[in-house]
């Protein structure tokens, strides 16, 4: 065991590092820039890194064997053309991004800094993970599993300070296209038409994919008003506390989105399939967040699921959950905001947690 004193936290740091790295356009599969900025920094704070095949960014603290592993996801939600410009504002930092995850990784960075040239009793392994969004569908993380022993995974997500995620909501995402004939809307008239497939094809689904939750979030198609619809498209997301249930709306969706008039061709395809899963509620991962959680000073949090990195190790069986650094909003949208102040709590936390989970100093 090494037993060092422990810096605090430097917040004006951490609120530099959370704002130019929000800067740094990432979109879910384009997020080797922010990446490559992420190695630059972990590299100067002393640690080895590499990145792998995906484009993870790793670095590991300590020898061989099944690791800690702490991620924070690189990727937004945002296209790479939307306008960042994130700024401060007393103790708020706003800019897309801002909470989920530009903020999360500079606690990744934080925390870096805190434990180089440690000596742990479990080796830990940060990493910066691509394609936790959307139809990233987990894949950073899936690879980083795939190729490192892992006693647990902890993700680090910017908002949720307040809580822990301690199961993963399932999800299933498909995409459904469809293509007809086209033509004019009145002397084709009697042509079939691609989005009214797409309509009662996603009414369909809608309806069986129940008790599952399901959202046809993308709908795109069409030439024209007085023109029949020659292609159309849409996105549909199911998910579910219980794997069981988002399997079974999905073979369900699936035979609905499947069912079109003649004359249409329908191509339907699974794009993502997060596992869920969960702790038990005295797992030892967790009664290590709640005792981490309580000597940084904070109270007991809200154990709630989501859907985060945490997922990927959930499910196959490995002890995952993920923990927020601090308070903010508009998560998904272009005016998201995060307070400052309570990250100092947050990354307490972190670093608790896994000093603790690698045997050295809590």
């Amino acid at each position: 065991m090494s037993v060092r004193a422990v810096l605090p936290v430097d917040l004006e740091r951490v609120a530099l590092d959370a704002l130019e790295l929000c800067a740094i356009p990432a979109p879910t599969f384009a997020e080797g820039a922010r990446g490559e900025e992420v190695a630059r920094r972990l590299t100067a704070a002393g640690l080895d890194v590499r990145q792998d095949a995906v484009g993870n960014v790793l670095a590991r603290i300590g020898g061989a064997g099944a690791a800690v592993v702490v991620a924070a996801h690189l990727d937004t939600v945002f296209p790479a053309a939307t306008p960042l410009d994130p700024v401060r504002d007393g103790d708020v930092l706003r800019g897309p991004g801002i909470g989920d995850n530009a903020i999360a990784l500079a606690a990744l960075l934080a925390l870096a800094r805190d434990l180089a040239g440690e000596t742990p009793d479990v080796p830990i392994l940060l990493a910066a993970t691509v394609g936790e969004e959307g139809l990233g569908d987990l894949r950073g993380a899936r690879a980083l599993l795939d190729d490192e022993q892992a006693a647990c995974l902890v993700a680090v997500e910017g908002h949720g300070v307040d809580s822990l995620t301690v199961g993963g909501v399932a999800s299933a995402r498909l995409i459904a296209r469809y293509t007809g004939p086209g033509g004019h809307s009145w002397s084709d008239r009697e042509r079939p038409s691609a989005a009214h497939a797409l309509i009662g094809a996603a009414a369909a689904a809608l309806a069986v994919a129940r008790p599952a939750s399901a959202n046809v979030g993308v709908v795109e198609g069409g030439i024209a008003i007085n023109a029949i619809a020659p292609d159309a498209r849409l996105e549909l997301d199911l998910r579910s506390e219980d794997d069981g249930v988002v399997e079974a709306a999905l073979q369900r969706a699936l035979q609905a989105l499947s069912t079109v008039p003649a004359g249409i061709e329908a191509d339907v395809r699974v794009v993502g399939r997060r596992p869920g899963g969960g702790l038990a509620p005295d797992h030892p991962l967790l009664r290590a967040a709640r005792g981490a959680r309580e000597r940084a000073g904070l109270p007991p949090a809200t154990e709630e699921t989501a859907s985060t990195d945490a997922n990927a190790a959930l499910g196959r069986g490995i002890p995952g959950l993920a923990i927020g650094i601090s308070r903010g909003g508009g998560t998904h949208r272009e005016d998201e905001w995060i307070e400052l102040p309570p990250a100092e709590q947050g990354i307490d936390v972190a670093r608790r947690l896994v000093r603790a989970l690698a045997g050295l100093d809590a």
